[in-house]
């Protein structure tokens, strides 16, 4: 009912402030860019209004104040351009008086340098926001367009370009205060502070000083700007689309939310899956998973980019490994609105294969040393079927009787067959002897026999 509410009211809103103002997205001699530098001035531990977001010792205030002067000193060095900045210092500027001095300097344009934070820590992504509002709307996304392409060139994930509705229109009173006047404001969030795969790549001031010269580039993209020369005219090099009807924002979670475990391997904590979600109004965001009992209210601290296509995204997760029980997946749209999938029961496969390393064997430098002079006792070790002892423990005493006793008997029956073998050699010996003896014994008989004989016939 409410969005059927703004439908009807907010077209006679944005003639009105048209009217008010004229919007200045029109070729000319010079364009006029005020910077703004987000919050700044005391703050109170318990009220961020001034300092922005807080973390690992970085106020959001001072961030944003380097990116904003790197924004100034590089965007000044091109021709056809005027530059100003709504402080230029750590003092407090409330929105009004930032949008009545853009106003008062004639600027075309405001762009307000933020970074980001989230209630969980776990968002992350550069994202810009515009006012919803017709030409405001057309001059200030086509501006933001130019930017998020040269903060996507350098590495940034891109978490869209949106608007946000409140009960007064435009949410942000610093954009509100601007389409008020017919200045298209635009509101340019960084980077989180607050969440470790953006800070590891914004956490030092050259970070934040690219980001100020990558912000200047793109105004100098969308103005047709070229540095150190003066041209007859400029003015918008990109088309730009004056919307009839305020841009809503999604305000619609995600569909269709389904997950498929399509395989498990137990022992390495590997799970394969397939994840189904859609939404027809705005882009996927994010995706992650939880184990255990999860609800609407869950909050999932570890997401990852869904980079699916036609709703459908593959990859793999990592659960503690031998995990049995409940795996659940969220998935985020750019407007952080979130959805649950069903649940799904992870059974251990104890047949599931190994990583190497998982089953390499721990030696201590002892026993290293015994493999080396003894490859046949180690082999025999590890075919143990109790190898506790290997790691951390004394090698157990071995009880030798066995052998000891295995090897008398051996040797005693070595010994009796060496004796047998011994007696065998003496009787083979002995009847050699005898044989001889006799065969000699009846040669020498035989020859007195044949000398009888010839004596005899000599005397005749």
């Amino acid at each position: 009912m409410r969005k059927c509410i703004y439908l009807l009211v907010l077209p006679v809103m944005t003639f009105a402030m048209a009217a008010a103002g004229g919007i200045r997205a029109h070729a000319a001699r010079n364009i006029t860019v005020v910077i703004d530098p987000g919050h700044g001035g005391a703050s109170d531990e318990k009220d961020e209004t001034n300092s922005g977001c807080k973390y690992h010792g970085l106020e959001e205030k001072n961030v944003n104040l380097i990116t904003a002067r790197s924004f100034y000193d590089e965007l000044s060095q091109y021709g056809n351009v005027t530059v100003y900045m709504t402080r230029e210092d750590d003092r407090e500027v409330s929105l009004s008086e930032r949008v009545e001095y853009a106003e008062s300097v004639g600027a075309d344009v405001l762009i307000s340098v933020h970074y980001n934070a989230s209630a969980d820590h776990n968002f992350f992504g550069s994202e810009i926001f515009t006012s919803a509002y017709g030409e405001c709307y057309g001059t200030g996304h086509a501006l933001a367009e130019c930017i998020m392409d040269e903060w996507v060139s350098e590495g940034n994930i891109r978490k869209d370009i949106k608007t946000r509705i409140g009960k007064k229109g435009d949410y942000y009173g610093l954009i509100r205060n601007g389409t008020t006047l017919g200045l298209p404001t635009i509101i340019l969030e960084h980077g989180y502070l607050d969440n470790d795969r953006d800070y590891q790549r914004i956490k030092n001031e050259t970070a934040w000083k690219n980001f100020g010269i990558m912000d200047a580039k793109g105004v100098a993209k969308f103005y047709g700007l070229e540095k150190d020369v003066i041209k007859e005219d400029v003015g918008p090099s990109v088309e730009i689309e004056n919307p009839s009807d305020p841009v809503m924002p999604d305000d619609t979670e995600p569909t269709g939310v389904r997950l498929e475990v399509d395989s498990y391997n137990s022992n390495k904590g590997n799970v394969e899956f397939t994840l189904y979600a859609y939404d027809d109004e705005s882009k996927l965001m994010y995706y992650g998973f939880e184990t255990g009992d999860v609800d609407k209210d869950t909050v999932f601290p570890e997401l990852e980019m869904w980079d699916g296509k036609n709703g459908k995204l593959t990859g793999s997760f990592h659960v503690q490994p031998g995990y049995e029980g409940k795996l659940t997946a969220k998935v985020f749209n750019v407007y952080q609105l979130d959805s649950i999938s069903n649940t799904v029961e992870l059974v251990p496969d104890e047949e599931a294969e190994d990583d190497e390393e998982d089953n390499a064997l721990i030696v201590d430098e002892t026993e290293s040393e015994m493999a080396e002079e003894d490859t046949m006792f180690v082999d025999e070790i590890k075919e143990e079927p109790d190898n506790s002892w290997i790691i951390g423990g004394e090698i157990p005493k071995v009880d030798t009787t066995a052998v000891a006793n295995a090897i008398d008997k051996n040797t005693e029956s070595q010994v009796r067959k060496s004796y047998i073998g011994l007696i065998i050699v003496g009787l083979v010996a002995a009847v050699t002897i005898a044989v001889a003896a006799v065969i000699a014994i009846s040669s020498a008989a035989e020859k007195r026999r044949k000398n009888k004989r010839g004596r005899g016939l000599f005397d005749d």
